[in-house]
């Protein structure tokens, strides 16, 4: 229930506005982006240019090394050192997919990455010839179809257009947690059949196949090696957890062999599963790293460290 009071007070499903092109969008124009007011490199730079042109390979190892530097290994066997590295993935890699020493995080630290509860999620999406939902049915005066939700297998249809007579994109079907992992099993066109199945009795004047002009596209987050779920979505008495991993960029309050790494994500804020999260802890993280370095913000500006005793997560009780 928190978890969704946090969505509806943060207004976070509310004023939404597509982006032409799709969100990979937003990482391709800062990984593009050549900033007019630049200080330590020349005018012309962008982080593209800084790596050639492409992103360096997954890491696949850390490990900490004298003087508290982290020591980052990746998959065409680079090793690097750095005195301050953040990390953004999903944490549950730094239990699988990446060979982690113990020695990056407190032992608390840890038992929070491993508690930290991710949802599982499917959606399919079906491209058809244009939005024939918005027809008006002869009977009702309403549109053919509308945003469904039901108790049946589908659970969330979403309809999607980008104007009159263009083409257009129906999402099927959007599930969580138990509802997603019932569509595990089947392929994208198995799962196609039995979503047009439940949305025929809901909408049985509807023939939505004959609209069908794509094969259907289809994702399960949990089967998925470098996100194992959509969102984290905390469990009743997680708390704790989440507050130690959201506060884990203030590092003065920790022991001066487990600095150094920062934690950031949308799973590491409060709010899961929406870039705002990513970005607020982006910016906590960047701070955290500029302490660490002995810079310091403009008075008129302070950060989130600056102003962590005023406005840090309240802290419990843990017993």
């Amino acid at each position: 229930i928190l978890e969704i009071l946090r969505v509806v007070y943060t207004e976070a499903d509310d004023h939404h506005r597509g982006i032409v092109g799709g969100s990979q969008q937003l990482p391709l124009r800062l990984w593009e982006r050549e900033p007019e007011k630049i200080v330590h490199w020349s005018q012309g730079t962008s982080l593209s240019s800084l790596h050639g042109g492409a992103p360096r390979p997954a890491v696949t190892r850390l490990h900490r090394a004298a003087g508290d530097r982290v020591v980052v290994t990746d998959a065409s066997g680079d090793i690097r050192s750095y005195q301050a590295v953040v990390f953004t993935a999903q944490s549950w890699m730094l239990l699988s997919k990446i060979d982690c020493d113990d020695s990056l995080f407190p032992i608390d630290h840890w038992t929070a990455i491993e508690r930290t509860h991710y949802m599982e999620s499917s959606k399919l999406f079906v491209p058809v010839d244009r939005p024939f939902w918005l027809d008006k049915d002869e009977i009702t005066g309403r549109d053919t179809m509308s945003m469904t939700l039901t108790d049946r297998m589908t659970r969330g249809t979403y309809l999607l257009d980008d104007g009159p007579d263009r083409p257009a994109v129906i999402c099927l079907s959007y599930t969580w947690c138990d509802d997603s992992l019932k569509w595990l099993p089947l392929s994208a066109n198995e799962r196609m059949e039995v979503m047009l199945k439940s949305l025929s009795e809901i909408y049985p004047n509807v023939d939505i196949r004959k609209h069908i002009i794509g094969s259907p596209v289809t994702v399960s987050w949990e089967n998925e090696p470098y996100f194992m779920g959509a969102f984290k979505a905390n469990l009743p008495g997680h708390y704790r957890y989440q507050r130690r991993l959201f506060t884990h960029f203030m590092q003065d309050r920790l022991p001066a062999d487990k600095r150094g790494i920062f934690l950031a994500g949308d799973d590491i804020s409060w709010t899961a599963g929406w870039a705002e999260g990513a970005i607020q802890t982006a910016l906590n993280a960047v701070w955290g790293v500029m302490h660490r370095f002995g810079g310091a913000t403009d008075p008129k500006n302070p950060g989130p460290g600056d102003l962590y005793d005023e406005i840090a997560p309240v802290e419990l009780p843990e017993d």
